[in-house]
């Protein structure tokens, strides 16, 4: 059983009784709703009743209303309420648990689940990504996907026709994950590379490259990034703060890459560009 009790006091004393609570022992404060009256009401679990009891008797003033409630299974709990999630036009993603179809047939239904990687479709940066793939006709291309987390942007290539794609990966414990999804999703084997961008030899080239990563990653990589690409390829760059963009926007007009689109969602801003044939 879970034990717990629900007080409340005066809006300008909750930060100094809350205080108090947790110098008596109190792990967390749960805030509810606001109450009338300029009153706020709280919650706090204790792991024993006698640890409840000691607590709400030191503090009689807050006038806590005990009680009991089965433990729950919170990692159920979470699993049950996870629904799919329509990252862009055309591409979904759905918990494995889930079974799920497109209401459009042409889409692209990836089952992911992040684990110790990055990238479910949640977040704009992945989305942004997502809908500048939409642009590209990936068709017998080569993709290099820079930090492939879950690999879900190398699945949306994959499922548009690339012929392969390559991932790069810093942290070791993102490569099971990763190899779980592309099985999941019907794909052979990643081609996953553990390191950096500097481990490709001279000759490795790419026909597009993308990347979803904050700007002070991408930066030390950009003469990597340059060398890889083949010459006419196409690059597309998110996980950029819209207020940093200039940034990428004077590297590529130095490194004579032309923009083809921008978007933006949120706080977040991403760019499509390809790299001059000169």
């Amino acid at each position: 059983m879970n034990y717990y009790a629900i007080g409340s006091c005066k809006i300008e004393d909750y930060e100094l009784e809350s205080f108090k609570l947790f110098e008596a022992g109190v792990v967390s404060l749960e805030e509810l709703e606001a109450e009338k009256d300029c009153r706020v009401a709280f919650k706090f679990y204790a792991n024993s009743k006698d640890e409840l009891d000691a607590v709400v008797a030191e503090f009689p003033h807050l006038n806590f209303e005990c009680g009991e409630e089965e433990e729950k299974d919170w990692d159920l709990w979470w699993r049950e309420r996870q629904t799919p999630v329509k990252v862009s036009e055309s591409l979904w993603v759905r918990p494995p648990w889930i079974n799920f179809s497109a209401p459009n047939t042409s889409d692209t239904v990836l089952a992911l689940e992040a684990k110790t990687a990055f990238g479910t479709g949640e977040h704009s940066s992945t989305a942004l990504a997502a809908r500048l793939m939409e642009k590209i006709n990936f068709k017998n291309k080569s993709i290099l996907d820079i930090g492939a987390g879950t690999g879900i942007l190398s699945l949306f290539a994959l499922k548009r026709g690339a012929r392969f794609a390559v991932q790069t990966e810093i942290d070791p414990l993102t490569i099971p994950c990763l190899a779980e999804n592309f099985e999941q999703n019907g794909e052979k084997p990643p081609n996953a590379v553990l390191g950096f961008l500097d481990s490709f030899n001279k000759g490795a080239k790419f026909d597009i490259i993308v990347c979803n990563m904050i700007r002070t990653e991408v930066l030390p990589m950009r003469a990597d990034i340059e060398r890889l690409l083949v010459r006419g390829g196409e690059f597309i760059l998110s996980g950029q703060l819209e207020c940093e963009k200039h940034f990428i926007l004077d590297w590529f007009k130095e490194a004579k890459f032309t923009v083809c689109e921008e978007i933006v969602r949120d706080e977040w801003w991403a760019v499509f560009s390809n790299l001059s044939l000169r």
